[in-house]
């Protein structure tokens, strides 16, 4: 019986042939669009933008990547701007909510300079400015993950971990539960047509909820059971036994992004210095208040 690996596994190649392009969930042959950056790179500017996120203690610099994060996901060939503006902004709407009326309505402390109150609840500029602060953050942070979830793969991401030199074990689960996304996404909607086959009606919201914490007990434990059945036939067939396994796809490289890989972090961490050793100033969410009001 022919040997064939798991569907969303990362086939790691330990000879010198490089295998055939994968990154489907599925385990068929990818499909190629061009993107012009190495998926390492990808990785390094990630944790560049988060850090400088929260390094930094300015709304400016959040500002300026979601800036930056919607003008590659409109121009990027592996990302449907659509379907990352959702994302981004189901996630982002509740947390601006739940911010502003817990910073910029109940905003603790005593010398704090209101600008409008009505009994308990306050409007202070101190609150506005947490919740500006933070709320920024939480959108960048939101904005560049998903721009990287969408834009890549789990072959993708293995080919990035491997090349940062990052361990095979960590490169491994962080793939898998990649592509373990679309995979119980799509096991979901298997599993709600066929309780709609049966009779439920599962075009109703409280019909959904009420049958999803079972959907998804059995799901989280498939998934469990699968991890460990990968993990096992990975070890059979030598995973781990070559220190410089081969990427799984061919990626744009060359010495302007191996240049960018190491001058990204040394920038980032040169800019996060300066300004928190204050000879770098950016104005803070108060003072772009300040500005604002006249």
């Amino acid at each position: 019986m022919e040997d064939r690996p798991f569907a969303g596994d990362p086939v790691v190649n330990t000879g010198s042939a490089a295998p055939a392009p994968t990154g489907a969930a599925n385990g068929r042959p990818a499909i190629h669009r061009p993107s012009i950056l190495h998926p390492a790179t990808e990785l390094v500017l990630l944790v560049c933008a988060l850090v400088l996120t929260y390094g930094i203690p300015s709304p400016l610099v959040p500002a300026a990547l979601l800036v930056a994060a919607t003008a590659v996901a409109a121009g990027s060939p592996r990302v449907r701007l659509g379907r990352w503006c959702a994302t981004v902004a189901v996630l982002a709407v509740p947390m601006l909510i739940m911010v502003g009326l817990v910073q910029g309505l109940f905003y603790p402390g005593d010398d704090l300079e209101v600008l409008w109150q009505w009994g308990a609840a306050a409007v202070t500029v101190e609150g506005l400015s947490v919740a500006l602060q933070l709320w920024l953050r939480v959108v960048a942070m939101i904005a560049v993950c998903a721009l990287f979830a969408f834009g890549s793969d789990s072959a993708r991401t293995f080919d990035g971990m491997i090349r940062l030199h990052l361990p095979l074990g960590i490169a491994y689960v962080c793939a898998t539960a990649l592509s373990l996304v679309p995979l119980l996404r799509d096991q979901v909607t298997r599993a709600l047509a066929a309780r709609s086959a049966r009779g439920w009606n599962t075009g109703r919201l409280a019909t959904r909820v009420r049958l999803m914490p079972g959907i998804i007990a059995g799901l989280v434990t498939a998934s469990l059971v699968q991890l460990d059945q990968r993990h096992d036939t990975l070890e059979q067939r030598g995973f781990g036994r070559s220190p410089r396994p081969a990427e799984l796809q061919d990626h744009p490289d060359g010495v302007a992004q191996r240049v960018l890989r190491w001058g990204a972090p040394v920038v980032t961490v040169l800019l996060v210095t300066l300004t928190l050793g204050g000879v770098l100033h950016l104005p803070t969410a108060s003072e772009l208040l300040e500005v604002l009001r006249g």
